[in-house]
């Protein structure tokens, strides 16, 4: 019987002593929490930010998807060219099939994705922010209305093609249809 008595005691002890915080378990949870606090800025700093626009240009964004936005490859700084693929006019429809064309060129990427976006939603972006003349600012929000596609450019590619360079449906037609 003494036995168990003592045998509670020290059971009960323990018991009381491992839900008492020592000095040495408040340590490591103060560290955690300002490890949390650490992690908390970090994500903060991620936050995907806008490269300044350029004197005399405008800022425009415009909805891609990975497809149209070249995979996930077009980061802040990068350079791009812009695609509409347009629709023929349905009263042309029959003499006129659809067509593509290079409505800017050159055009610097300021920011891709929302600004509230983290890390890991940027990747995934489905806006990117474009800095544009005025004058290209009308093309594109006119053009939005159609299916738009970057053409990523190598750094220190600023080769400009011929204005108005298109393509119709019908030319990728040739030689291959009867």
């Amino acid at each position: 019987m003494v036995f168990g008595i003592f045998a509670s005691v020290l059971l009960f002890l323990k018991v009381t002593e491992s839900q008492k915080p020592s000095i040495q378990q408040e340590k490591p949870l103060v560290i955690e929490h300002k490890e949390k606090k650490e992690e908390a800025k970090a994500e903060v700093e991620i936050v995907p930010k806008m490269i300044p626009v350029s004197e005399g240009k405008r800022a425009i964004t415009i909805a891609t998807t990975d497809v149209q936005g070249v995979a996930g490859f077009v980061i802040p700084g990068s350079y791009v060219d812009v695609i509409a693929v347009m629709e023929g006019p349905e009263e042309k429809e029959e003499a006129q099939h659809d067509s593509a064309t290079l409505l800017l060129q050159n055009v610097k990427i300021l920011a891709i994705g929302h600004s509230a976006d983290d890390e890991e939603t940027t990747k995934r972006y489905q806006m990117v922010t474009v800095e544009v003349t005025p004058k290209e600012g009308l093309i594109l929000g006119f053009s939005t209305r159609y299916e738009l596609y970057l053409m990523l450019r190598q750094d220190g590619d600023d080769k400009i093609e011929p204005a108005h360079t298109h393509i119709h449906e019908d030319e990728l037609h040739e030689g291959v249809f009867k």
